[in-house]
Protein backbone atom coordinates (compact mmCIF):
# COMPACT_ATOMS: atom_id res chain seq x y z
CA UNK A 1 0.00 0.00 0.00
CA UNK A 2 1.12 3.09 -0.99
CA UNK A 3 2.44 5.91 2.25
CA UNK A 4 1.95 9.31 0.52
CA UNK A 5 2.59 12.73 2.79
CA UNK A 6 -0.24 14.43 2.29
CA UNK A 7 0.27 18.56 3.12
CA UNK A 8 -2.03 19.52 6.02
CA UNK A 9 -2.61 23.25 3.60
CA UNK A 10 -4.56 20.57 1.43
CA UNK A 11 -6.64 18.65 3.34
CA UNK A 12 -10.17 18.88 5.30
CA UNK A 13 -11.23 16.36 7.64
CA UNK A 14 -14.86 16.38 8.90
CA UNK A 15 -15.40 12.94 11.06
CA UNK A 16 -14.04 10.61 8.97
CA UNK A 17 -14.29 12.28 5.81
CA UNK A 18 -11.44 14.02 4.43
CA UNK A 19 -10.86 15.96 1.13
CA UNK A 20 -7.42 16.49 -0.53
CA UNK A 21 -6.30 19.45 -2.82
CA UNK A 22 -4.12 21.17 -4.15
CA UNK A 23 -0.55 19.51 -4.76
CA UNK A 24 -1.19 16.94 -2.85
CA UNK A 25 -4.19 15.92 -5.22
CA UNK A 26 -2.38 16.62 -8.26
CA UNK A 27 0.25 13.91 -6.84
CA UNK A 28 -2.46 11.05 -6.33
CA UNK A 29 -4.52 11.94 -9.42
CA UNK A 30 -2.17 12.98 -12.06
CA UNK A 31 1.04 11.16 -10.80
CA UNK A 32 -0.13 8.09 -9.25
CA UNK A 33 -3.07 7.51 -11.77
CA UNK A 34 -5.57 6.82 -8.15
CA UNK A 35 -9.10 6.05 -8.82
CA UNK A 36 -12.19 5.60 -7.16
CA UNK A 37 -12.26 2.55 -4.49
CA UNK A 38 -8.04 3.20 -4.28
CA UNK A 39 -6.52 3.01 -0.71
CA UNK A 40 -3.74 4.29 0.38
CA UNK A 41 -1.80 5.86 3.59
CA UNK A 42 -1.50 9.40 4.29
CA UNK A 43 0.21 10.72 6.51
CA UNK A 44 0.45 14.78 7.45
CA UNK A 45 3.79 15.56 10.24
CA UNK A 46 1.62 14.99 13.22
CA UNK A 47 2.72 12.08 14.00
CA UNK A 48 -0.49 9.84 12.70
CA UNK A 49 -0.97 7.92 9.44
CA UNK A 50 -4.38 7.46 8.18
CA UNK A 51 -5.57 4.65 5.50
CA UNK A 52 -8.13 6.20 3.21
CA UNK A 53 -9.92 4.93 0.53
CA UNK A 54 -10.72 6.97 -1.98
CA UNK A 55 -14.63 7.66 -2.59
CA UNK A 56 -14.88 10.09 -5.53
CA UNK A 57 -12.08 11.85 -7.95
CA UNK A 58 -12.52 15.44 -9.94
CA UNK A 59 -10.05 17.11 -11.86
CA UNK A 60 -8.95 19.16 -9.00
CA UNK A 61 -9.61 17.40 -6.05
CA UNK A 62 -10.57 13.89 -4.46
CA UNK A 63 -12.84 12.81 -1.37
CA UNK A 64 -12.31 10.14 0.80
CA UNK A 65 -13.17 8.26 3.69
CA UNK A 66 -10.15 7.66 6.73
CA UNK A 67 -10.92 3.84 7.30
CA UNK A 68 -8.25 3.67 9.92
CA UNK A 69 -5.90 6.18 11.94
CA UNK A 70 -3.10 5.14 13.89
CA UNK A 71 0.41 6.35 15.72
CA UNK A 72 2.99 6.01 13.42
CA UNK A 73 6.16 3.96 14.16
CA UNK A 74 8.48 6.28 15.84
CA UNK A 75 11.70 7.02 14.26
CA UNK A 76 12.70 9.96 15.60
CA UNK A 77 15.57 10.46 17.57
CA UNK A 78 15.64 11.79 21.33
CA UNK A 79 17.05 14.97 20.41
CA UNK A 80 16.66 17.44 17.93
CA UNK A 81 19.19 18.66 15.16
CA UNK A 82 18.33 21.83 13.79
CA UNK A 83 20.50 22.86 10.49
CA UNK A 84 21.49 26.15 9.92
CA UNK A 85 22.10 25.61 6.14
CA UNK A 86 23.62 28.66 4.22
CA UNK A 87 22.28 29.00 0.64
CA UNK A 88 24.27 27.64 -1.97
CA UNK A 89 24.09 28.26 -6.02
CA UNK A 90 21.42 26.80 -7.98
CA UNK A 91 19.18 23.69 -7.19
CA UNK A 92 21.59 22.52 -4.47
CA UNK A 93 19.15 23.19 -1.49
CA UNK A 94 16.90 21.31 -2.69
CA UNK A 95 19.30 18.07 -2.35
CA UNK A 96 20.35 19.45 0.75
CA UNK A 97 16.50 19.33 2.15
CA UNK A 98 16.12 16.10 0.78
CA UNK A 99 19.03 14.07 2.05
CA UNK A 100 19.08 15.62 5.67
CA UNK A 101 15.22 14.82 6.31
CA UNK A 102 16.29 11.57 5.20
CA UNK A 103 18.64 11.65 8.29
CA UNK A 104 15.76 12.99 11.04
CA UNK A 105 16.68 16.61 11.21
CA UNK A 106 13.82 18.46 12.51
CA UNK A 107 14.12 21.66 10.97
CA UNK A 108 16.22 23.32 8.77
CA UNK A 109 16.64 27.41 8.24
CA UNK A 110 18.29 29.01 4.86
CA UNK A 111 20.86 31.07 5.98
CA UNK A 112 22.37 34.15 4.55
CA UNK A 113 25.93 35.15 5.40
CA UNK A 114 29.25 37.31 3.81
CA UNK A 115 29.75 34.54 1.21
CA UNK A 116 25.81 33.81 0.18
CA UNK A 117 25.24 34.28 -3.83
CA UNK A 118 21.66 33.25 -3.83
CA UNK A 119 19.10 36.32 -3.27
CA UNK A 120 16.02 35.72 -2.34
CA UNK A 121 13.41 38.40 -2.24
CA UNK A 122 9.95 38.62 -0.06
CA UNK A 123 8.62 37.45 -3.18
CA UNK A 124 10.61 34.30 -3.71
CA UNK A 125 10.02 32.83 -0.02
CA UNK A 126 7.03 31.41 -0.14
CA UNK A 127 7.24 29.61 -3.71
CA UNK A 128 10.69 27.93 -2.37
CA UNK A 129 9.18 27.06 0.73
CA UNK A 130 6.51 25.70 -0.71
CA UNK A 131 8.79 23.18 -2.80
CA UNK A 132 11.31 22.70 -0.24
CA UNK A 133 8.18 21.29 1.86
CA UNK A 134 7.15 19.32 -0.55
CA UNK A 135 11.27 18.09 -0.87
CA UNK A 136 10.74 17.23 2.90
CA UNK A 137 7.72 15.29 2.79
CA UNK A 138 8.64 13.02 -0.18
CA UNK A 139 12.20 12.31 1.96
CA UNK A 140 10.04 11.64 5.18
CA UNK A 141 8.06 9.32 3.35
CA UNK A 142 11.06 7.28 1.81
CA UNK A 143 13.02 7.19 5.20
CA UNK A 144 9.80 6.20 6.73
CA UNK A 145 9.80 9.16 9.22
CA UNK A 146 6.22 10.46 10.99
CA UNK A 147 6.93 14.12 11.11
CA UNK A 148 8.00 15.88 7.93
CA UNK A 149 11.09 18.61 8.58
CA UNK A 150 10.22 21.92 9.29
CA UNK A 151 11.56 24.64 6.64
CA UNK A 152 12.02 28.06 8.34
CA UNK A 153 12.24 31.55 6.34
CA UNK A 154 15.81 32.71 5.30
CA UNK A 155 17.85 34.09 7.92
CA UNK A 156 20.84 36.52 8.57
CA UNK A 157 23.89 34.71 10.21
CA UNK A 158 23.82 36.92 13.03
CA UNK A 159 20.34 36.16 13.89
CA UNK A 160 20.83 32.63 13.38
CA UNK A 161 24.25 32.55 16.01
CA UNK A 162 21.17 33.93 18.55
CA UNK A 163 18.93 31.18 18.13
CA UNK A 164 18.96 28.88 21.92
CA UNK A 165 19.91 25.45 21.59
CA UNK A 166 21.82 22.86 24.31
CA UNK A 167 24.68 22.23 22.01
CA UNK A 168 25.81 24.80 18.99
CA UNK A 169 28.29 23.38 16.60
CA UNK A 170 29.57 25.56 13.66
CA UNK A 171 32.07 23.29 10.74
CA UNK A 172 34.50 25.26 9.48
CA UNK A 173 37.57 24.11 7.33
CA UNK A 174 40.10 25.66 8.99
CA UNK A 175 39.22 24.11 12.79
CA UNK A 176 41.61 21.73 14.38
CA UNK A 177 38.74 20.55 16.74
CA UNK A 178 37.41 16.88 15.24
CA UNK A 179 34.07 16.22 16.19
CA UNK A 180 35.09 13.19 17.94
CA UNK A 181 37.45 14.90 20.44
CA UNK A 182 34.52 17.82 20.73
CA UNK A 183 32.19 15.31 21.91
CA UNK A 184 34.32 13.58 24.27
CA UNK A 185 35.38 17.15 26.24
CA UNK A 186 31.52 18.06 26.52
CA UNK A 187 30.18 16.76 29.91
CA UNK A 188 26.46 18.22 29.55
CA UNK A 189 26.11 16.03 25.73
CA UNK A 190 23.92 12.87 27.70
CA UNK A 191 21.47 15.45 28.95
CA UNK A 192 21.03 17.92 25.46
CA UNK A 193 17.84 17.36 23.63
CA UNK A 194 18.57 19.72 20.84
CA UNK A 195 21.57 20.35 18.73
CA UNK A 196 21.87 23.54 16.17
CA UNK A 197 24.43 22.51 12.99
CA UNK A 198 26.05 25.39 11.15
CA UNK A 199 27.24 24.71 7.58
CA UNK A 200 28.65 27.21 5.55
CA UNK A 201 27.84 28.17 1.89
CA UNK A 202 30.32 27.65 -0.95
CA UNK A 203 33.20 29.48 0.22
CA UNK A 204 33.01 29.09 3.83
CA UNK A 205 32.70 30.84 6.64
CA UNK A 206 34.86 33.85 6.69
CA UNK A 207 37.12 33.87 9.99
CA UNK A 208 35.30 37.03 11.32
CA UNK A 209 32.09 34.83 11.05
CA UNK A 210 33.28 32.00 12.99
CA UNK A 211 34.54 34.13 15.73
CA UNK A 212 31.43 35.85 15.85
CA UNK A 213 30.07 32.73 16.04
CA UNK A 214 32.29 31.93 19.39
CA UNK A 215 31.30 35.04 20.81
CA UNK A 216 27.63 33.10 20.65
CA UNK A 217 28.92 30.10 22.67
CA UNK A 218 29.18 28.23 19.44
CA UNK A 219 32.51 26.01 18.74
CA UNK A 220 33.85 25.66 15.82
CA UNK A 221 35.05 21.90 14.68
CA UNK A 222 36.21 20.11 11.74
CA UNK A 223 34.91 17.24 9.26
CA UNK A 224 37.91 16.18 8.57
CA UNK A 225 41.44 17.33 5.94
CA UNK A 226 39.45 17.29 2.49
CA UNK A 227 37.51 20.43 1.52
CA UNK A 228 33.96 18.65 0.09
CA UNK A 229 31.06 20.61 -1.65
CA UNK A 230 28.34 22.15 0.32
CA UNK A 231 26.02 19.31 -0.60
CA UNK A 232 27.88 16.98 0.34
CA UNK A 233 29.26 18.80 3.61
CA UNK A 234 25.64 19.39 5.46
CA UNK A 235 24.78 15.76 4.69
CA UNK A 236 28.35 14.22 6.37
CA UNK A 237 27.75 16.83 9.13
CA UNK A 238 24.45 15.77 10.07
CA UNK A 239 25.32 11.86 10.05
CA UNK A 240 28.59 12.16 11.58
CA UNK A 241 26.54 14.41 14.88
CA UNK A 242 24.12 11.75 14.87
CA UNK A 243 26.53 8.80 14.91
CA UNK A 244 28.47 10.25 17.76
CA UNK A 245 24.79 11.21 20.04
CA UNK A 246 23.32 7.64 19.13
CA UNK A 247 26.54 6.45 20.18
CA UNK A 248 26.07 8.31 23.85
CA UNK A 249 22.99 6.76 24.44
CA UNK A 250 24.16 3.42 24.19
Amino acid sequence: MKRIYLDPADCEKDGNNIYIKGSSSHYLINVLRMKDGDVFVGFDGSGYEYEIVISSINKRALYGTIIKTEQAVEMESTFNIVLFQCLPKGHKFDQIISDVAQLGVQKIYPVVSSRVIPHITGEDVAHKKARWKRIAGEASKVAGRRVVMDIEDPIKFEDALKLPSDIKIIFWEKSTTPLKMFFHNITKLKQATSINIFVGPEGGYTDEEVSLAEKYGISNVSMGKRIIRVETASVIAVALVIYEMENLED
